[in-house]
């Protein structure tokens, strides 16, 4: 066992009527371990994964809302005649103070799943039975908006592929339960799948307003890397295909799809693509396209999850997020596929978020770990770390959402001042039109935190001494006018740098600097 696994697990551990034995993954909101019933149960399998949630994730309204999530969620499941979507049979929680590291963990029972589309793609880019698999993704969405929700974050390693080869969606991390023709979704997603209009809107109290469309955009950009294995807009990295997509959003840039694109997809690529989110097609009529492009049958009638009585709240804040959705998937980014199960269950590969950038084991709030390591990658400075980001928010903060110093006109993870927090909200790079005012959420503030450090990275002397990460750091409590006339670390601010430097080192994974 790595020691980078954010729940480390032994071989042979017992949990309600599951027994652990072997890993297959872990990821910055869990781990997930293959298990095997020890006690046979009517309408269970023989053996199933296992996501052990990091003790103290949730509070108990939240738990309570996972339990009633997941009858809903199995509920569905019976009405589907092919599911797309990876089940889930029941939640425990761990009963052990024997072992403190594990005691209070909450424990999803998950359909067992043998690899990922990201997988299979680094093996074999324009998989030969790539368009089967788009109509079985196809059809998940359309199973999963019939249900009255949007995923959120569908790519490659949010679609795991079963035994006999079929595709289920996965890690609903970000999904969001719509009230009427919208949904309210944490502020990040993966960039290259995230619609345009996502990536400059308002961030408000509930989070970013999100449709089916979304989901329909993202279809787009991964029917086109499956059949092309390139992305259909330009850029040799991330925010070099996000600001592509702005431009052709706003009607600058046209969309140029590969000559390798299939005549049968080029049309449904470009209706999953259109510009605004009303020009594109509904999820529906892309089935029934998908399917005959595709070549596959029509699946049957979908049936609607129950509704719960009353009016749900939808909580925008990572946190809850990540609780209550990962109920309905595994919720990891990499997978560990090493060449079939055997191979698989003795060698387990870290993932990027978490075990590679990140300690996942010394503290670091699981509900804040993906949206950290996407904040430090979406800047192209080196010394914006993840690492540097969480040791930012431990220092300022102690990761408390709901801090207030009014004193200093200092609020949330990050301490933003509401008129400098204007200047670095929004991800288009202009300021909002108006000053924000508190409290504002980690979904917003620690993206303007990275933001701000990658704008302040390049204009540091390049002779300073020290540790560029700490005078990073230290510019984003001062400036980096004050930094530079010091020379390095400005009087007055060495115990915040010490401080730094120290979470630093503590959340900075081995063999890293």
């Amino acid at each position: 066992m790595t020691e980078a696994y954010a729940v480390s697990v032994p071989k042979g551990y017992r949990v309600g009527s599951w027994e652990v034995r072997a890993p297959i993954a872990t990821g910055a909101f869990g781990s997930v371990y293959e298990a095997r019933g020890i006690r046979p149960r009517e309408g269970y399998p023989r053996s199933a994964a296992l996501k052990f949630l990091p003790t103290g994730t949730g509070t108990p309204r939240q738990l309570a809302h996972l339990r009633e999530l997941t009858e809903r969620e199995v509920g569905l499941h019976r009405r589907l005649r092919r599911p797309r979507l990876i089940r889930m049979y029941e939640t425990l929680m761990v009963d052990d103070p024997d072992h403190p590291e594990l005691d209070g963990a909450t424990v999803l029972v998950l359909e067992r799943a043998e690899s990922s589309l990201a997988a299979l793609l680094a093996r074999s880019p324009r998989p030969s039975h790539g368009p089967a698999l788009l109509a079985q993704i196809c059809e998940g969405l359309l199973q999963l908006h019939g249900a009255g929700w949007v995923h959120g974050d569908l790519k490659p390693a949010n679609v795991l592929l079963m035994e006999d080869g079929s595709a289920r969606l996965a890690d609903f991390n970000m999904a969001a339960e719509l009230e009427g023709t919208h949904a309210y979704t944490p502020a990040f997603s993966t960039s290259d799948y995230t619609p345009p209009e996502m990536l400059w809107s308002e961030i408000g109290e509930r989070g970013r307003q999100t449709r089916p469309s979304a989901d329909v955009w993202a279809f787009g950009v991964l029917a086109h890397l499956v059949l092309t294995d390139t992305f259909p807009l330009p850029g040799s990295s991330p925010p070099a295909r996000r600001d592509a997509a702005v431009r052709y959003a706003r009607g600058t840039d046209e969309l140029r799809l590969s000559p390798g694109l299939p005549d049968a997809w080029r049309g449904i690529v470009r209706a999953c693509l259109a510009r605004t989110h009303p020009e594109r097609i509904s999820s529906e009529e892309l089935r029934r396209q998908v399917e005959a492009a595709a070549g596959t049958g029509r699946s049957g009638r979908l049936s609607r999850m129950p509704a719960r009585r009353g009016r749900r709240t939808v909580v925008a804040l990572a946190a809850a997020a990540t609780l209550t959705m990962s109920a309905l998937g595994y919720g990891i980014s990499t997978w560990a596929d090493t060449g079939g199960r055997d191979a698989r269950t003795r060698n387990v590969t870290s993932v990027p978020y978490g075990a590679t950038e990140l300690r996942t084991d010394r503290g670091i709030p699981s509900a804040y770990r993906l949206l950290i390591v996407e904040t430090a990658r979406d800047c192209d400075q080196g010394h914006v770390t993840p690492a540097l980001i969480a040791a930012m928010l431990k220092v300022e903060s102690n990761f408390d959402p709901d801090l207030a110093d009014p004193a200093k006109d200092e609020y949330g993870i990050a301490r933003w001042t509401p008129s400098v927090l204007r200047w670095w909200m929004r991800e288009d790079g202009t300021p909002g039109e108006s000053v924000p005012e508190p409290p504002f959420p980690p979904a917003e503030s620690i993206p303007a935190m990275g933001r701000y450090l990658c704008w302040i990275a390049p204009r540091l002397d390049a002779g300073l001494p020290g540790d560029r990460r700490v005078l990073v750091a230290a510019a984003y409590r001062t400036s980096y006018g004050k930094v530079n006339d010091a020379g390095g670390i400005p009087p007055g601010y060495h115990d915040y740098a010490a401080r730094v430097a120290h979470h630093l080192k503590e959340y900075t994974p081995p063999g890293k600097k």
